[in-house]
């Protein structure tokens, strides 16, 4: 079995503060009457950050408090104003939040009851009402929380309880509101329950995503540009999260990150790379083409590639390498090969 790195300590008065928190959430009970695409805006009193803040628990089966931060902003974004693929790795690679979910006692893990046991908590009822507190960053799997992340809990959850208090008192709220308008809150919560007067709405639209390409060492540009091109040769290259394989990195469950590239008429596979999620999407993808390249030895004529983003990242090095980048909307002979390994790897811990 992996040995994981214990959970980052928390001080006694910040886990009864959040355990308080997490019980006034069981008993408002918000999912009964706000849903998850009810999304509301915090300011962060002290850094200005904007983060955005949801409650789950409408369709019943997930009962949780959501504040998504930094690249979890755009995942959120588009999970309300787009119809995004549920099966997509996309899904995982976008999520940065801190979560707070209530569970049934059987899905703590062992350190959560000894938190639990520790602080003497014993939440009323059955069933879902065990408090859990995650923090989720893109590529990796979700984790226990640091001081700091609990300290933004103990900011954020207040202001999302007066705000469902608010809600249940207005249900009409979001009607005639666009999906991507969302009220955001004081950055200082007024001594008295919320108004319509405190809520100041704003457009939140997906900032531009900058493009960047890869840049192989000129060590590794000379040996790419010396390989002997191939006409008519076409490959197949894919770069992507295999939600399958995790490993550990830093005593912490990570996704893994496979690169593949395939010869098309014969369905050869001419390059593995593997690595953890925690390295940049932009360099395994560099990584593992120029390693596939240089591995099958030749230069093919055309690169087909089926995700979009992957297009900026390659198109400056296959340009210079006189390789024509094709976009495709999908690619045999690596979907079989990719089926295969996630079948392989499903649940697996590398």
């Amino acid at each position: 079995m992996p040995k994981f790195a214990p959970p980052p300590p928390l001080t006694d008065e910040t886990w009864h503060a959040l355990l308080a928190l997490a019980a006034e959430l069981a008993a408002l009970k918000p999912w009964t009457f706000a849903h998850e695409s009810d999304l509301v805006g915090l300011i962060d009193p002290v850094t200005g950050e904007t983060r955005i803040g949801s409650v789950l628990g409408n369709g019943g089966e997930v009962f949780a408090a959501v504040f998504y931060r930094r690249g979890g902003l755009r995942w959120i974004l588009q999970m309300v104003s787009e119809e995004p693929d549920p099966e997509s790795v996309d899904m995982v690679e976008g999520m940065d939040c801190l979560k707070l979910e209530l569970v049934p006692k059987k899905e703590l893990w062992k350190e959560d009851v000894a938190r639990h046991n520790a602080a003497g908590f014993k939440p009323p009822g059955k069933g879902s009402v065990w408090p859990q507190f995650r923090a989720s960053e893109p590529g990796w799997h979700p984790w226990h929380v640091t001081q700091t992340e609990a300290e933004q809990f103990l900011a954020d959850l207040p202001r999302l309880l007066a705000f469902c208090h608010f809600f249940r008192q207005h249900p009409d709220l979001y009607e005639s509101r666009a999906m991507t308008e969302i009220p955001f809150l004081p950055a200082k919560l007024p001594a008295r329950p919320l108004t319509l007067e405190d809520l100041e709405w704003h457009p939140v639209l997906l900032p531009p995503v900058t493009p960047r390409s890869f840049q192989p060492s000129p060590e590794e540009m000379d040996r790419l540009r010396k390989l002997p091109r191939l006409p008519g040769a076409v490959f197949e290259f894919d770069s992507t999260l295999l939600p399958g394989a995790s490993l550990i990195e830093e005593g912490r469950p990570c996704f893994g990150r496979l690169s593949l590239l395939a010869e098309t008429s014969r369905g050869l596979i001419m390059g593995t790379e593997f690595h953890s999620a925690a390295t940049a999407a932009i360099d395994a993808a560099g990584r593992g083409l120029v390693k596939g390249l240089l591995n099958a030895g030749v230069r093919p004529e055309k690169l087909r590639v089926s995700r979009s983003q992957l297009q900026p990242m390659l198109e400056p090095l296959c340009a210079a390498l006189k390789i024509k980048l094709q976009p495709a909307s999908s690619l045999p002979s690596l979907d079989e090969a990719m089926d295969a390994l996630t079948q392989r790897f499903a649940g697996g811990m590398i």
